[in-house]
Formats: C-alpha cells, sequence, structure tokens
C-alpha cells in the first residue's frame, strides 16, 4: 500500500527509550546533546524580532518562486558584510536548508542516483535523498591529530561513477567541525568540471568560527564554480529554526546556472512561496545576527576550552580538533566496551546523555559527540560525572 521510499526503521532505539523513561519519573538528566537554541538560555531581542511581524504588506499575497526580492537583497547584504559579493537573482529562498536539499535532489538525481556525502557527518542525509528516490554513497574525512579533518580525495574520486550527480561538502562539517580549505575547493570544483558534477555547499555554521586555520575557506560562495548551490539560513545563523528561512545560492558557468535557475522555478513555484511575513521581516532579523551570534560564540568557545581542560592530562579520553560549528568529538582511545553500550551505561548510572559516534558514521568505535550549545555549568557538571 505505502511507498518503498519510507521503508526506514524509525523505532526509538534503546538509549532513547531509557531516556523517556527517566524522563518520566522526574530524574534529573544531565543532556549534553541538545543543540535547539532557543531553549539553552540565551538572550533573543525579542521585542525587536517579534515586533517586525506586523506588517500590512503580509495580508497580500505577491508569489514569487524565488521568494521576494527584498528579502534576496538582504541575503545579499550578508554577503557583502562577510566580504563576498553575489547577486540577488541567483537566490532562492526556501523553507529551511532540508527543504533546499529536497529541491536539490530533485533538480540532480533521477531514480537510484547517487550523490556523496562525507563521513562522518549529521545523520540527515540518507533520509532525504531516499524521500526523493536518490542514494547517498559515503566519501572519507581522514583526521590528522596536526592539520585536523581532511577530505580523502583519492577514495572520493574512485566512488565517482556514472550514477553520481553531486557532492556534498558540510562547511564547517558537523559534527568534526572541520572548515573547508581553499585548496580543497579548487580539488572539488576540478572533480565538478571533469566529472559534469554540481557541488552542494552546506554552509549553516559557517559564522560559528572556534579557531580556524588561515588556510579555511569559510565561505564558498563568490568563488569560481563549475556548478555550485550554496546552502544558509536563519536556523542556525540566527539561532531562530523556527523561522523557517532558508536559502540557495546558485553559482557557476553562465549556461549551466541559468538552466539550474529555470528548472529550480518550477520545483519552486510548485510548492508555493515561503510565508510572506518571515520574508519581510527579514531585513529586521538580520539586524539581530551579530549579538545573538556573539553570545553563542562565546559559549561554544568555553565550553570547547572546558573540554580541552579536563582532558588535557586523559591517557585514554582524547578531544579532537574543531575549527568551528557547535559540536565536541571525545575519541576514546581505549573503549573496552561497545559504544552504544558505554553511552547507554553512562545514562543509566549517571545520569548523563551524549550522542555515540555511530549516530554519525564514524568509521570506528570509541568516539562520542557533545553539544557545545550546553549551558557551561550543565557542561561542566556533566563532564565531571563522566570523569568521575
Amino acid at each position: 500500500m505505502f511507498s518503498k521510499r519510507l521503508n526506514i526503521n524509525v523505532e526509538p532505539n534503546e538509549l532513547t527509550l531509557l531516556y523517556y523513561a527517566k524522563r518520566k519519573y522526574n530524574e534529573r538528566i544531565i543532556d549534553l546533546t541538545s543543540t535547539n537554541p532557543t531553549k539553552l538560555g540565551f538572550s533573543y531581542d525579542t521585542k525587536q524580532i517579534v515586533k517586525h511581524f506586523i506588517d500590512e504588506r503580509s495580508l497580500v499575497y505577491e508569489p514569487d518562486p524565488q521568494g521576494l526580492l527584498s528579502a534576496r537583497e538582504e541575503i545579499a547584504v550578508y554577503y557583502t558584510e562577510i566580504g563576498k559579493y553575489v547577486h540577488p537573482e541567483d537566490i532562492f529562498i526556501v523553507p529551511s536548508t532540508s527543504e533546499a536539499y529536497s529541491y536539490l535532489f530533485k533538480l540532480l538525481l533521477d531514480s537510484d542516483e547517487e550523490v556523496l556525502i562525507p563521513q562522518p557527518c549529521y545523520p540527515l542525509f540518507e533520509f532525504l535523498a531516499k524521500l526523493d528516490m536518490g542514494r547517498v554513497v559515503y566519501y572519507p574525512l581522514v583526521y590528522d591529530y596536526r592539520d585536523g579533518w581532511t577530505p580523502d580525495f583519492k577514495v572520493l574520486e574512485k566512488k565517482i561513477t556514472s550514477k553520481t550527480k553531486a557532492i556534498l561538502i558540510i562547511n564547517p562539517n558537523n559534527p568534526t567541525g572541520s572548515y573547508l580549505k581553499k585548496d580543497d575547493y579548487k580539488r572539488f570544483n576540478m572533480l565538478s568540471e571533469k566529472y559534469n558534477l554540481s557541488l552542494i555547499v552546506d554552509e549553516v555554521f559557517s559564522d560559528y568560527e572556534i579557531s580556524a586555520a588561515e588556510t579555511a575557506l569559510k565561505s564558498a560562495a563568490g568563488t569560481e564554480s563549475s556548478m555550485a548551490f550554496i546552502l544558509n539560513g536563519f536556523s542556525k545563523m540566527l539561532g531562530l529554526p523556527q523561522m523557517k528561512f532558508g536559502w540557495i545560492l546558485i553559482q557557476g558557468e553562465e549556461g549551466k546556472k541559468q538552466e539550474a535557475i529555470k528548472r529550480l522555478e518550477v520545483i519552486a513555484d510548485t510548492y508555493l512561496s515561503v510565508a510572506t511575513p518571515i520574508q519581510y521581516a527579514a531585513k529586521i532579523l538580520f539586524k539581530t545576527r551579530e549579538k545573538i551570534q556573539e553570545e553563542i560564540k562565546q559559549r561554544i568557545s568555553r565550553n570547547y576550552d572546558l573540554l580541552k581542560t579536563k582532558y588535557l592530562l586523559n591517557p585514554d579520553i582524547r578531544v579532537l580538533n574543531c575549527e568551528g560549528g557547535w559540536s565536541g568529538i571525545l575519541n576514546y582511545e581505549n573503549l573496552l566496551i561497545p559504544e552504544d553500550e558505554y553511552v547507554f551505561k553512562l545514562l543509566d548510572t549517571k545520569n548523563v546523555l551524549i550522542h555515540p559516534g555511530y549516530y554519525y558514521d564514524f568509521f570506528t568505535e570509541g568516539y562520542a559527540v557533545l553539544s557545545l550549545l550546553t549551558k557551561p555549568e550543565e557542561m561542566e557538571e556533566g563532564l565531571d560525572r563522566i570523569c568521575g
């Protein structure tokens, strides 16, 4: 009766069941995994945000498949502020980056065609690809304690087949926190030209630098590309996931770019425009960026420094290098039990919740992922429980 694309196991695992059981009995849990900024004690400019949704223009429906020009112009202003030049006509406004992926998979993939995605990465893309009848193939990010995470281009190129249509780059990656390097983007672009592939560059965490190398490319916007789609939005940029405002920036060779725009217009027009009130409010919302980002940056830097301090002399646990984003990674050198068993035991006996590395498709056992957005006092207490 139902579509095969939804043959996905959605049953909660043992860790999730234990978490909800403890919550049911009001046990206090130190949750080191939450990435919802609206529930983590940040100071939003509430009056400034809310009052600008009262706009009489919102009562008039003026659909545009790319989004209102005034909102696209504000996105272009953002790029100018970070030293990039883009044109509003190359931008599509979408409800979120998840929808942006859906649009792009519809644009690029026929049934069973493939997109290459980095490993490790956030566990979202396989579901998104399946919903549009595509497939994901992983290419490895390799860790070096001196240089951090880098793509293995030899392995990546071997994975390209006649079914490959796109390469996904997450900049900085989630959860590794590794920024795209300038020379690496050139190599990605060479592969794009050689095999006639599109690049999808997800930059939702790009504004949250912790300590990036000089070689880091903070944004691929405005960079020479054969065919590239740059994604971003308010969910992470402004810490406002509920506002449902994201975008796709299209760049590349003029012929390819114009064909992509023409085809995306059909897709976007089919799904109708993003809500008018949020588009008119975009100008003011962008003005809240500096304040909330500074507060978030201070917290993620403080928590990252706390992680490094706690485990500085610990021979069994290493804190992996993080250049940006909201996640910290622990590497357990001598874990004697399976990763999922360790994380379950930690929640069961110490009421501390962390994510096991296999949630993010790490290659081997022995990793844990923590949210750097955690309130500092809870991060410290949680780490003390882990170490105790």
